[in-house]
């Protein structure tokens, strides 16, 4: 009679060749699913099993020319519009010195009220565009 030694090993032998088959092939079958997971083969498939085919495009049937002119691709020359006098602001700007003009000054508190600073708001700047028109910026006055 074998010890309980050797039939503990003969009970583990048996049992790791009785799994040994099914779990390579548990192992690639998991693998498998892994794969088609991320990569979303098996989910796009389904989706496109449920929509219906797009039918394939048909190309227009070729008319018969008429008249003596033969049949060619349409060409046209590009003309600019004519240049108006309210065509808008041409860029750049250029501002014209000391052109500027203020708002009149207001004392204002920092913020623990310590100390008192002044602001000046800007209130219209003028300047030049590359057409040499006048251009004048009018801003609120943000200080009041």
């Amino acid at each position: 009679m074998a010890s309980l030694q050797e039939q503990r090993r003969a009970i583990a032998e048996g049992m790791a060749r009785s799994r040994a088959a099914t779990g390579e092939a548990q192992r690639n079958a998991a693998g498998n699913a892994m794969i088609e997971q991320r990569t979303g083969r098996s989910v796009a498939q389904d989706i496109n099993r449920l929509t219906r085919p797009r039918p394939q495009r048909k190309p227009l049937p070729s008319i018969d020319p008429v008249g003596a002119v033969p049949t060619s691709r349409g060409r046209g020359d590009y003309k600019a519009p004519p240049p108006s006098a309210a065509g808008g602001i041409a860029s750049p700007l250029t501002e014209t010195a000391s052109s500027r003009e203020y708002y009149t000054a207001v004392n204002r508190p920092s913020t623990d009220g310590l100390v008192f600073f002044s602001v000046r708001a800007v209130q219209r700047v003028h300047m030049t565009d590359a057409n040499d028109a006048e251009v004048v910026l009018e801003f609120q006055n943000v200080t009041s």
